[in-house]
């Protein structure tokens, strides 16, 4: 019997899926791998910013927030 998909709460959230990897030191750092988790890793409220420009201006912002401090 086929399986039906099925619609998930963390569909709605705009995580993309990550591939999993054998090897520490090189898979992690493809691109493939890098930037999903790169993704996931920013607040909501970044991710969910309609144009360009705001996003650009808010990952900014919270990137010299998370390197210097509050």
């Amino acid at each position: 019997m086929p399986m039906t998909p099925r619609n998930l709460r963390s569909l709605d959230s705009g995580l993309l899926t990550t591939v999993r990897t054998n090897l520490r030191t090189f898979g992690d750092r493809a691109f493939s791998v890098a930037a999903p988790t790169l993704w996931n890793a920013l607040p909501a409220e970044i991710r969910n910013i309609p144009t360009l420009d705001a996003f650009k201006r808010a990952l900014k912002s919270h990137l010299f927030a998370k390197a210097f401090g509050p």
